[in-house]
């Protein structure tokens, strides 16, 4: 039996639910459910988690400091690791209420991970601790890798100073170090890491170095590994398995506002078609479009020159990116705001 579409402002949970004859689509709403309204423009964004105003508040529908975002490809489910807040919570496609997964005193969710098979992995930043994976029957928290849960050093024999995490089909793990200035991928059941990108413990800024690392993503279909290179201003590109030496995607390495340039980059998103970048340039309070091999990248959302703001076309230090699975919106965790933004790219 066919469902009654709903008209403009009615309460809707589902995609398709309203007045399509009417350009109506099911959208995020301020009192903290989703209406049917007209599909915003491009570079307008939606909060789908946290106060529209921009404030703190408490409860289920607030944030405080959001900071790691991930999108299922498989469900649409939204992933926020809140680093104020100490909190890992979920919302569940068409909800602005979140569910906490995970909080504690030191829990700092830096990036979020989720595989087909229903598995989280997170990033937990605090000192001393390693990448942390959630499996969602049960909620059944496990740590990993065991062996390196105190390492302190920048060894492959554990984990310090965690920041992106990436997992591959057949289960192997990407993680970023912070100050460790390299990414490691750990082979499921393995007591050693290996090294993909970067030289152990040496900071630099040639092609075969890194500086302090945030967020990688994974390109797998074409085995690139992309790198967020926070002190570096730059986006790097490695190929796995190759010679361990990068070359620029985005930025160029002198931090500023123009339209080939990036100022502290954080998350990172690449398209399945491999071709477009997403940058969430955190210090110019901008989300920047690189055309992979381009030399300038186009500003989709906030100010083209840096500034901060908190209406629905500014940002506020944003520190992670992430596309729904129909790569129609992209999901900015705009920190400084304490909220969620959702803003259409296409």
């Amino acid at each position: 039996m066919c469902l009654a579409q709903l008209l403009r402002s009615q309460v809707c949970s589902m995609v398709d639910a309203c007045r399509s004859d009417l350009n109506l689509t099911c959208e995020p709403s301020c009192d903290f459910t989703y209406r049917c309204s007209t599909t915003p423009a491009i570079g307008v964004g939606q909060t789908v988690a946290g106060l529209c105003n921009a404030t703190i508040g408490s409860g289920s529908t607030a944030l405080k400091g959001p900071w790691g975002i991930y999108v299922s490809p498989f469900d649409g489910s939204l992933y926020v690791g809140d680093w104020d807040l100490n909190t890992f919570q979920v919302y569940s496609a068409f909800s602005r209420m979140g569910q906490i997964i995970l909080s504690g005193g030191v829990l700092q969710a830096l990036d979020i991970f989720a595989d087909s098979s229903g598995t989280i992995y997170m990033a937990d930043g605090t000192y001393n601790n390693g990448a942390v994976y959630i499996q969602r029957a049960g909620i059944n928290l496990t740590s990993f890798p065991a062996a390196g849960l105190s390492t302190s050093a920048c060894l492959f024999t554990g984990i310090y100073t965690p920041y992106g995490i990436a997992v591959d089909s057949s289960g192997n793990i990407y993680i970023s170090l912070h100050y460790c200035y390299m990414v490691v991928k750990w082979t499921p059941n393995a007591t050693n890491g290996t090294l993909i990108a970067g030289i152990p413990g040496v900071q630099g800024s040639t092609n075969n170095k890194l500086g302090r690392l945030r967020f990688i993503h994974l390109d797998e279909a074409r085995g690139a590994l992309y790198v967020s290179d926070f002190t570096n201003n730059r986006i790097q590109k490695f190929i796995i398995g190759g010679n361990g030496t990068g070359v620029p995607a985005a930025g160029n390495s002198i931090a500023g506002t123009g339209l080939n340039q990036l100022n502290g980059p954080g998350g990172i998103w690449v398209t399945r078609d491999g071709q477009t970048l997403y940058v969430a340039d955190y210090g110019n309070n901008r989300v920047m479009k690189w055309t992979i091999g381009a030399t300038q990248g186009s500003v989709v959302a906030g100010s083209a020159n840096g500034v901060a703001g908190s209406t629905t076309q500014l940002m506020n230090q944003p520190a992670d990116v992430a596309l729904d699975p129909s790569e129609t919106y992209l999901y900015v965790s705009d920190y400084g705001n304490h909220r969620v933004q959702r803003f259409r790219v296409r």
